[in-house]
Order: C-alpha cells, then sequence, then structure tokens
C-alpha cells in the first residue's frame, strides 16, 4: 500500500506538470524558439511489473516516465526517439528507444527497439537490447495533444525480469 501511494503522489505530480506545461511552452512559442525545443512528449502512468521477483521486490505496480521527441511526422506514421523509466526504487530499467508509430484516425501502434540500462531484484546491474510494442489512443487534438498508450516492454540481459506494461498518458509541447 505504500508504494501505491508513492507511486500516486509521483503520478499527480506529473499530472500537474502536464496540466501545468501548455502554458509555460506557449510563453515561449514565437519566432524565437529553437527546432530542438519542438514537439516534445512528456509520458507518465503506472509500470505493472511481468515477473514474479521484481513483484516481490517492488510490488505488482510500479512508475513508468518517457520523454519523446517526434523527429519525423508522416501522412501514416511518425518516428520518436526518448529515454524512459520503468520500475521503482531498486528495481528499474532506463530504456533508450527509437519508435515507429502509426496513425490512423484517432487510433496509435508500433514499436521501438533501443538499448536499455537498469537493476535486477537481485541488485546486479543489467545492461542488453530493448523492444516496445504499442498501441494506443489520440485524445485530444489540438495545439498540445493528449494520447493514452500501453506499451509491452521486452528488456534483454535480464532474464524477463525487467519485462513489463506501462499505461501512460503522454502530452506533446
Amino acid at each position: 500500500m505504500k508504494r501505491f501511494l508513492g507511486t500516486g503522489l509521483i503520478a499527480l505530480t506529473f499530472g500537474l506538470v502536464l496540466v501545468m506545461s501548455p502554458g509555460i511552452c506557449r510563453a515561449q512559442d514565437g519566432e524565437s524558439t529553437p527546432e530542438l525545443a519542438k514537439n516534445w512528449t512528456l509520458r507518465v502512468g503506472p509500470y505493472f511489473v511481468g515477473s514474479e521477483a521484481a513483484s516481490r521486490k517492488i510490488g505488482n505496480v510500479a512508475f513508468s516516465g518517457m520523454v519523446e521527441r517526434q523527429v519525423y511526422t508522416g501522412n501514416q506514421y511518425d518516428i520518436t526517439v526518448g529515454i524512459g523509466y520503468n520500475g521503482w526504487d531498486t528495481v528499474y530499467s532506463i530504456p533508450v528507444m527509437v519508435n515507429l508509430i502509426a496513425h490512423k484516425d484517432n487510433l496509435r501502434y508500433g514499436g521501438g527497439a533501443g538499448y536499455s540500462f537498469g537493476k535486477r531484484a537481485s541488485g546486479t546491474g543489467t545492461d542488453g537490447a530493448a523492444a516496445m510494442l504499442l498501441v494506443g489512443y489520440d485524445l485530444v487534438h489540438g495545439p498540445n495533444p493528449i494520447s493514452a498508450d500501453l506499451r509491452y516492454y521486452f528488456i534483454s540481459g535480464s532474464n524477463s525480469e525487467l519485462n513489463g506494461y506501462s499505461l501512460t498518458l503522454g502530452m506533446k509541447f
């Protein structure tokens, strides 16, 4: 229960940041906004631990957060690069990913590949290839679109210990 409350407080904090960020970002819009400051998405939500060893150590529900930048925008798909955090306290993975996200109407789907660094339930560090599958939905359109994604992470080098689902809300700014 204590871990769940901690996760809830972190999610609430990031939720407030999401709500407040459009005003801050709009204040920065204009001719002087550099290209690198555009097309960022902040994603936060719960991470559902997929292994018994990790869930014994940190619980069944942990934290998932990711910062992504859209580097290509197409009519049918986008390409993003990002870094995230999935886990809690002593068991976590930090995936660095390149993602291909197709979209049709409000539906989003795709996958990603990259590399992950982390720590296993035994306390040992780990690193290896990472892959991700996603399905999502665009909830709000406009200057700061909001989407919901269900993502499954495959983290190699950890005997599937760091694999799991994330259910995140993301706001683009």
